[in-house]
């Protein structure tokens, strides 16, 4: 199972990230603004078709979203 965890470097996403990835047969794909993602997406500025695009290419079968703050302080 593919899953992408948006908001991974954040610390609620950094511990889900760690439990999913101990999980047999997951592929845990990091999303988010960082250089080191495996997805790049901005939450707080990509348009929704940017945002569709990116979805669709890396096709995961589960998203779940930890971003807690999309820009600012």
């Amino acid at each position: 199972m593919r899953i992408l965890v948006l908001g991974a470097g954040g610390y609620l996403g950094g511990h889900v990230t760690e439990r999913l990835r101990a999980l047999p047969g997951a592929r845990v794909l990091v999303g988010g603004r960082s250089p080191g993602a495996d997805v790049a997406v901005d939450l707080a500025s990509d348009r929704p078709y940017l945002l569709a695009g990116a979805l669709a290419k890396a096709a995961p079968d589960a998203v779940v979203n930890c971003a807690g703050a999309t820009g600012g302080d």
